[in-house]
């Protein structure tokens, strides 16, 4: 029996009584089950009861627990992601610190006080501040004083003080002392610390509750000043009024009088084969009956050490053994004790940037706890890659998480099967469809310490790869500077220096993975990231096209260094690509997404239109599109605004004039990170496209960038890194600290009317009669594809089984459903024998309909597979262009203006460690000039060039972790010629 299709397609010229539904998209937590939880920052434990504590994640906001720390559970109603400190003032009262480097207002940054237990929060305005208004006020650590419960909060602008419980608040001061650390002791002593350049000294102390300050000689011998960087790096003595502790990597000392004079107290134990760690170091002094026990965080592990009161005196011994304890995780944060009850003081909680740790042996052993489906989910997935394995209609994902591994689910991140790849990583390579499991191949930068490797399907052979685990990647002779990307199964180009009598800096490439290598193309400036993939079809033939990030100059007002684009375009029969640097006419820069040492520049391109590019402009402050392969550049209309809310949201973090290392953990003050962090289009269909936001969420387009609007309650996921397509209207979203999301696209239609408009098409009915098409008030229809089965149980559809790619729409109401993937028929199940389908001949399964309680009505078949849009029918097809295209090539802008490069030796500059040595040349430089070189806004030598104007010297890299700039600058008229920016990061080796 005919009968017409039930429902509108969307995109379609449609009858006029039935327009097309849009599409409704929604975004929704979809965790890795996987053991680490991502970096806890702070514990907060309820003074009444030890099953109730807080933890403030480093960008993943507040997570409560109620049952000890088995389960968690995300604290949606406090307006801050990037948390510090948490604690509790009294059982009902707590405050919280953030920072916000977005909104315009400073909405999330500063100080948060609850008074219900955490259940609602409130933004405590900007107290009255001292300094430069132009400098974001953030907060950090949080002390109370023992004997008064007076507060002190580290801050931007100095120490804030709060004598009503955290109600009301006034800076005290110093002015300016940018604080990340403070302490109070009884007796109205207190302690601030700051690695802030502007002062000599790192630690103050005030003997008046903060009403005026004084600079200490922490730390003796005063050799050089040993900066705070560690958010709980100072501790009161809970027995003795004049006794301060602090951490000074690597280090602990002792103030035996308020403060003012410091001594080494424990020989440094064991970092692990880390040595630089990425933790926050800690002093916990707990009382004892015969003294004090010192629980002691080095950023790498944690120890104790038990010191007995000396007789007759305040003071204490610490020369007995430091008892290093044993967790599952390095890169220690924090520690929590119990507050209340018979073991009062006893280790309870254990925080590292693998997440939250429990003992059951007073601190000698520590594991993981709450994370996957238990809750805490802080995890900051610096990537995610997906690539269907087209004859099993499986979709394997690639995570990679930020200390916490590199993993891979050969089901589609319903499973995460151990051991992952390594301690972290970045840059996961592959196509996006195989075949066959053995054709797979995965590339990857993993780290600990990091080096390029490739494996097949999920690593594993379980899962038919040709061979199991990741093995080292064949790189190019010389030193390793890039990182392989895949371009075809077996061709991958990779970033190559200038290497003597084998390659000019650019590209090199591979046709035998890694076997042998040859110069693809010659770029002499600075390459930033790895290239963006697109297509272009000139006569018959597909060639790839590839953009790559490249520094072009240094913007001296702004601080940051300028990042243009390269187009490299295979141009055979030549095997060296012809390479084009766009114009970038309108365009001012590229900027960075927000992982702490993965930077990955935020532009996006068409995968099947290489001239067509989007990207976040960090200069002009916009959102912009070009046509013509980056030469001229307009803004999108309306698309900025919406993105920043109307303005609510700055479109990049500006530049403060000394934040730059102040919050090493927070590298958002060096101006050149977009307030849209990531730009993606979907591989197989480029009419998906979709931008994510550091706090304003996810926005999609449907028509390749025309129109868009923002997914609903997307906002909860904060500081989008990456997307991956799975299907026209599914994607995987990863976060910078709010772990892995999913984003799905389905219709929902209210009018059933006869619209067989686009495939002929046919419904058989299940039961017995010829009832109206009117009697069908829900269904369920897919487009781009077909479905290949159904599951019943107890009279309701329960699950599909439809064809890889495939989109949803629904009839009258969404329903609830399991989707599965396959390339078999496996028919309906559950229903009884005689309503089984039988498939008519030349037609394909594309909807089901229901009845009102969810039983099947009957099916619809259509003649070929319904198309998404009336741009979808050609979404497969490359642009083609003329031989002119593929032949263009031009100059780089770097040629002919003063250059400087930095390197590390034997090693990519997205690889450095602290105090690496880094060489730091410079082309074209002032003849005769001497120069200054100044790192992070302080000289630390000067140089000349030679008469040709090269100049070359070596530099050591800092000790700090995250973002820095180097700049070289004449040393009598303090111009700046050029600049460059580059990573510290911590070493990983678990």
């Amino acid at each position: 029996m005919y009968s017409a299709l039930f429902l509108a397609v969307v995109g379609f010229a449609l009858p006029a009584q039935s327009q097309p539904s849009p599409i409704d998209w929604t975004l929704e937590e979809f965790q890795p089950n996987v053991p680490y939880g991502g970096r806890a920052d702070t514990i907060a434990v309820n003074p009444s009861d030890n099953r109730i504590m807080f933890v403030a994640s480093e960008s993943g906001g507040l997570f409560k627990t109620t049952d000890g720390g088995t389960h968690w559970s995300h604290v949606d109603t406090l307006g801050a992601y990037y948390t510090s400190a948490v604690a509790y003032v009294t059982s009902d009262i707590l405050l919280a610190t953030a920072t916000d480097r977005f909104s315009v207002g400073n909405e999330g940054g500063g100080i948060w006080r609850s008074s219900d237990g955490g259940v609602t929060w409130s933004h405590i305005p900007s107290p009255s501040l001292g300094g430069p208004r132009d400098l974001r006020f953030d907060a950090r650590e949080i002390s109370i004083a023992p004997d008064t419960g007076d507060i002190f909060v580290a801050t931007s602008y100095g120490v804030a003080k709060s004598s009503d419980q955290g109600a009301s608040w006034i800076v005290r001061g110093p002015i300016n002392f940018a604080a990340i650390s403070v302490s109070a002791q009884s007796g109205n002593l207190v302690i601030a610390g700051s690695n802030d350049s502007r002062f000599s000294t790192k630690v103050v102390r005030s003997d008046d509750g903060g009403a005026t300050w004084a600079a200490t000689n922490f730390p003796v011998p005063v050799s050089f000043p040993v900066p705070v960087f560690d958010l709980h790096a100072l501790a009161a003595s809970p027995l003795d009024a004049n006794t301060f502790y602090a951490y000074g990597d690597p280090d602990f000392f002792v103030s035996e009088d308020g403060g003012v004079s410091w001594s080494k107290i424990v020989p440094t134990f064991s970092r692990g084969p880390q040595d630089f760690c990425g933790g926050i170091g800690f002093v916990k002094p707990l009382a004892t009956p015969t003294g004090l026990t010192l629980w002691l965080g080095n950023r790498c592990t944690v120890a104790k050490l038990v010191a007995p009161q000396i007789p007759g005196t305040s003071r204490f011994d610490y020369s007995g053994p430091v008892i290093q304890s044993t967790a599952d995780h390095w890169d220690t944060r924090d520690m929590a004790f119990r507050t209340q009850g018979p073991d009062t003081g006893a280790p309870l909680l254990l925080a590292t940037d693998g997440g939250v740790h429990r003992t059951l042996d007073g601190g000698v052993n520590w594991t993981l706890t709450g994370s996957g489906p238990n809750g805490y989910n802080a995890l900051q997935i610096t990537e995610v890659k997906g690539q269907w394995i087209d004859n099993l209609a499986k979709y394997d994902l690639y995570i990679a998480v930020q200390d916490n591994g590199i993993w891979a689910s050969g089901d589609g991140g319903l499973t995460w099967p151990p051991p992952n790849a390594g301690p972290e990583g970045l840059n996961i390579e592959m196509q996006k469809h195989f075949r066959s499991p053995a054709d797979s191949v995965v590339t990857v930068t993993a780290c600990g310490p990091c080096t390029n490797k490739v494996g097949g399907r999920v690593f594993s052979q379980t899962y038919g790869a040709a061979f199991s685990g990741l093995h080292q990647w064949p790189d190019p002779p010389g030193p390793v500077v890039g990182h392989p990307t895949s371009i075809f199964k077996s061709f991958h180009n990779q970033g190559v220096d200038d290497t003597p009598g084998k390659f000019l800096k650019g590209f090199a490439a591979t046709h035998d993975l890694g076997s042998s290598w040859t110069q693809y193309a010659v770029v002499p400036a600075d390459r930033r990231d790895i290239p963006k993939l697109s297509a272009i079809r000139v006569a018959h033939r597909q060639l790839p096209v590839q953009y790559q990030a490249i520094r072009t100059g240094f913007d001296a007002t702004r601080n940051f260094e300028i990042v243009h684009l390269v187009r490299l375009t295979m141009s055979p029969p030549s095997t060296m690509a012809s390479v084009y640097f766009p114009a970038m006419n309108g365009f001012g820069g590229i900027g960075i997404s927000p992982p702490d040492w993965d930077w990955h520049h935020v532009f996006g391109v068409d995968p099947k239109d290489s001239q067509h590019l989007i990207a976040p402009d960090v200069i002009n402050g916009k959102i912009m599109e070009s046509h013509d392969g980056g030469d001229n550049w307009s803004e999108i209309p309306g698309l900025t605004s919406l993105v920043t809310d109307a303005g609510r949201f700055r479109s990049g973090a500006g530049a403060s004039p000394f934040n730059v290392g102040i919050f090493p953990a927070f590298p958002f003050d060096v101006g050149h990170f977009p307030f849209a962090s990531h730009v993606s289009f979907s591989g197989d269909d480029p009419n998906s496209v979709a931008i994510g936001t550091q706090q304003n969420g996810l926005f999609v387009s449907r028509d390749r960038g025309a129109t868009w609007i923002k997914v609903p309650n997307s906002e909860r996921a904060t500081a989008i890194t990456s997307i991956d397509w799975m299907s026209p209207t599914d994607a995987f979203v990863s976060t910078l600290g709010r772990g892995l999301w999913k984003l799905t696209g389905s219709q929902v239609v209210t009018s059933v009317r006869p619209l067989c408009v686009i495939q002929s098409c046919r419904i058989k009915y299940i039961f017995k009669g010829d009832p109206s098409p009117d009697r069908f008030k829900r269904g369920i229809v897919v487009f781009e594809g077909e479905i290949m089965g159904a599951r019943v149980e107890a009279g309701a559809l329960r699950e599909l089984s439809v064809t890889p790619q495939t989109s949803l729409a629904f009839v009258g109401a969404p329903v609830k459903l399991a989707i599965r993937y396959t390339n078999q028929r496996i028919g309906i199940i559950g229903i009884e024998t005689n309503k089984t389908f039988a498939l008519p001949s030349g037609r394909l399964l594309t909807g089901l309909a229901l009845d009102e309680r969810g039983g099947l009505f009957g099916a619809l078949y259509t003649s070929g597979r319904i198309p998404l849009s009336d741009k979808s029918a050609t979404r497969q097809d490359v642009r083609t262009a003329d031989a002119r295209f593929v032949l263009q090539q031009n100059r780089s802008p770097t040629l002919s203006k003063p250059y400087i490069s930095l390197s590390a030796t034997g090693k990519g500059m997205d690889n450095v460690e602290p105090e690496d040595p880094l060489t730091l040349t410079g082309e074209r430089m002032p003849s005769g000039a001497v120069l200054e070189i100044v790192l992070d806004g302080s000289a630390i030598g000067k140089t000349e060039g030679d008469r040709s104007g090269f100049l070359k010297t070596i530099i050591k890299a800092p000790r700090e972790f995250g973002p820095h700039t180097l700049i070289v600058r004449d040393a009598n008229t303090k111009r700046t010629i050029d600049g460059a920016s580059f990573v510290v990061r911590h070493r990983d080796a678990e």
